[in-house]
């Protein structure tokens, strides 16, 4: 599990506050808000390539879709590596087998948004990247100007991703258009609380924050709250067009 700690108590608990330590931990929260956001940089750009490589080389897209191992290689390794990031804090920490672990996910990962994208073409694709991009750029704003507090609503958040995975289910059955197109808009949602969230524990200063030491953790959470806002924005898109 992640390591999380109450900030409030922390800094505004009992007693005077010491003004050094205060300034120090602002210090600390500021290198690791720097270090997450680079790491995330990187990510993004590694799955831009590999998506351009999809979206304009026609024999790459011709033997993937024909093979079909590749894709399933991928995302049975992108499973199984963040499941062990998720779950173990010692790889999640240990450096630079974190790194290793973090950049495997961040390939495979970009594999399968390739994969997927280049079943939509470059003109929607682009136009999902600047949807998202203003979604993201949105998200950023309200998490770090307001002062609604979302690092509380853990459970919220659990229970209605819980609540989308049963209607995917359901969606496997009926394959009606009215139902995947409700899903596509509340994953959007979803992801969109998801990220506020994930960027009020990286940056602190809310009831709960993320340990400076979780930098993977926290770059691995930002990455596929955007990642996902992007597919289910291409998916809206895909079914507007059709």
């Amino acid at each position: 599990m992640a390591s999380y700690y109450d900030e409030e108590s922390l800094l505004g608990g009992g007693g005077k506050t010491d003004y050094s330590f205060e300034f120090a931990e602002k210090q600390v929260r500021l290198g690791f808000v720097r270090k997450v956001l680079g790491i995330l940089s990187l990510q993004l750009l590694v799955t831009a390539g590999v998506t351009a490589a999809f979206l304009f080389s026609a024999p790459l897209r011709t033997y993937v879709y024909a093979a079909q191992w590749p894709f399933w290689t991928a995302f049975a390794l992108s499973l199984a590596l963040v499941v062990a990031l998720g779950c173990s804090e010692q790889l999640r920490r240990r450096h630079p087998i974190n790194m290793i672990m973090l950049g495997a996910f961040t390939l495979c990962e970009a594999f399968l948004v390739g994969t997927v994208s280049a079943a939509y073409g470059s003109n929607l694709v682009l136009l999902a990247v600047g949807i998202t991009t203003v979604v993201v750029l949105g998200c950023a704003l309200f998490a770090t100007q307001s002062k609604f507090d979302l690092t509380y609503s853990s459970g919220f958040l659990v229970s209605a991703c819980l609540a989308l995975l049963s209607a995917i289910t359901l969606n496997l059955f009926l394959r009606a258009p009215w139902l995947y197109v409700t899903i596509c808009g509340l994953g959007v949602l979803l992801f969109s609380m998801y990220l506020i969230f994930d960027l009020q524990l990286l940056m602190g200063g809310h009831k709960y924050a993320l340990s400076p030491d979780e930098y993977v953790f926290a770059a691995l959470n930002l990455y596929l709250d955007v990642i996902n806002i992007f597919l289910y924005v291409l998916q809206l898109l895909g079914q507007s067009r059709d």
